[in-house]
Parts: C-alpha cells; structure tokens; sequence
C-alpha cells in the first residue's frame, strides 16, 4: 500500500512537467522505466494499456494518475483479504492472503496485454526461486511476449504475503527479493540499450518505510533476531544501491526516499492510516520540488532530442 507515494510524487512531477510546458504522456519523457514489487505495478500502469482510467490530450492516451491514486487508497481491501481456518493455524502452512485476490486486480487492470505493448521500455523485477537468480520482465527483452498481468503478479508476489507464480519453467516471487531498488539491474540494462549515451538522469522514488538500525540487546538471541534479520538484509541492499549509483561517472542519480515519521505496514488498508501515507507522501513532494522541476525542466527541453534521435543515440 505503501506504492501511494511514488503515485503522489509522479503527479508532482507531471506538474513540474505541465509548468515546463510539457503536455504528453509523462512516461514518454523517459527511455525506461523499471519498479519492484508495488513500484512494478505502477511502472505496469504508466508504461502499458491498461483498464486504468486514461486522459485523452495532444491525441494521445494518458494514464490519469489520480485515478491511479484513487486505486491505492481503495483496492487494499480487495487483495488483502487474510486466509483463516479453525483457530486461524492456516497461516502457519500457507500465506497470508489469497492470491487469486491479487491476482483477479492484475488481470482486471491489464486483461490480454503482453509486455511488448509498452509504449516505452519497461523493466520489472522478480525473483526466480527454482533457479536463485533475478528475473528480469522486459518489454524489450526474451520475455516480451510474457502477460502484462503475469510480469505484474510476479514482481509483487511478496513472500508470505502470496504464493510464488510459475511461468516458462521459473518460480517467480517479489522482486523485492533481490531489488527493493531495481535502479543498478536498470541502469546495466539502459546500457545495452543506448550503447551511445553518454549521460544517464535516474530518478529513484521509494515507498518511504525507514532504515533499520538495533542495538546492542537486539542482537542477543534467536527471539530478538527473529524481527530483525529482513529489515536488516533491506536495508543493507538499499543502502548499497545508492552507495553504488551515486559514484558511476556516466550517471546523474537523483533518488526520493524520505522515511515515514511513523511505520505503515505493506499490507495496510485502515482508511487514515493511507489518508496518512498520502499526506507524508505530499509534504516529500513539496520538500523535492526544486529537484523535481530542475528535473521536469531537463526532460522538457530534451524531448525534442529523444523524439527526433536514433534508438541508439537518445541521451
């Protein structure tokens, strides 16, 4: 539930784009776009046709992202619906919810669709348990011709959250997994793409949450571990992405990812507690706007280039 907030900061950059004098489609001012987990989602949503609500403007389709916002903020009901049993001991041998909830929202957002649809490269992550690797889903890449809906059920199949989807032989689950932050999986990707480019612009958004740090006590037996060891492994993973991307010559990397003051479960769907997440999300948008339009105002001035330039030259 936590993906309201790159929602929240997409629409403020659609109007930093909008008070540039940009007016198309805000995912055709970039040459990828990639997310994981809810981020895959939203990713999903503004890069391939979907059921989604659109705005028809300049004679093309585009994706309404308050209408998107208003999807966050209700659908957490529908897919969040816990599996219970006698004394509710399901949940110690199966997940948490009903996939067929999740699943039943994703094919209702992109239907038949497959990921060449896209009208701009897109990336999305997963995990492939059966081989221990990443699972890359690209509109441009072997899995092409993969369902939209099933690159969307994957990469948010979070563990124990919802079971594992098969697909060609591979056992795909959250993406998050491997990339909270798909951003270094992207960038390595974009290169192969635009083998010309010299100067890659990356803007990262998070879903906020917090860095986790413990004390001395909380290292101090199995009970204390128990809690500790994912948020830890999330952290560590975040914080080496961002070491990483921050000291690559060829990249500007400008990356959103403000904490929430107080910690909102994945899994959430108490109306003001999202009421809540959306407000954090809006005062992280206003304390970015200088980024976010010095950001706008590039991608603007270089949608010329980008329409007019070989695949292989866009910059």
């Amino acid at each position: 539930m936590r993906g309201i907030i790159p929602v929240v900061i997409l629409q403020k950059l659609e109007e930093c784009i909008r008070n540039n004098g940009g007016e198309d489609d805000i995912a055709t001012y970039f040459d990828l776009v990639s997310g994981t987990s809810t981020g895959g989602l939203i990713t999903l949503a503004l890069t391939c046709d979907s059921a989604l609500p659109h705005i028809d403007k300049n004679g093309s389709s585009q994706i309404d992202l308050e209408a998107l916002l208003n999807n966050y903020m209700t659908m957490g009901k529908e897919i969040f619906q816990a599996q219970t049993s006698f004394f509710g001991l399901r949940q110690f041998i199966s997940d948490k919810y009903h996939s067929t909830n999740i699943q039943n929202l994703c094919q209702r957002w992109f239907g038949t669709r497959t990921m060449d649809c896209a009208k701009v490269p897109a990336l999305i992550m997963a995990y492939d348990l059966s081989k221990g690797c990443q699972k890359i889903i690209s509109s441009f890449g072997e899995d092409s011709s993969c369902p939209v809906w099933v690159a969307a059920r994957a990469t948010s199949a979070a563990p124990t959250f919802f079971s594992p989807i098969a697909y060609n032989g591979d056992l795909l689950v959250d993406g998050g997994v491997i990339a909270n932050n798909p951003v270094m999986f992207s960038y390595f990707e974009a290169k192969a793409l635009y083998p010309e480019c010299s100067k890659f612009h990356i803007l990262s958004v998070s879903t906020g949450g917090a860095y986790h740090t413990m004390s001395i006590d909380s290292t101090k037996g199995l009970m204390n571990w128990a809690d500790q060891v994912s948020p830890m492994y999330s952290t560590a993973q975040k914080r080496t992405t961002d070491f990483v991307m921050k000291r690559i010559p060829d990249v500007e990397y400008i990356r959103i990812d403000d904490p929430l003051p107080e910690p909102v479960k994945m899994d959430e769907t108490n109306p003001s507690s999202l009421q809540y997440i959306k407000a954090q999300a809006s005062i992280s948008a206003s304390a970015h706007k200088d980024e976010l339009d010095a950001f706008a105002k590039m991608l603007v001035e270089n949608m010329e280039v980008r329409r007019n330039a070989s695949e292989t030259g866009r910059a």
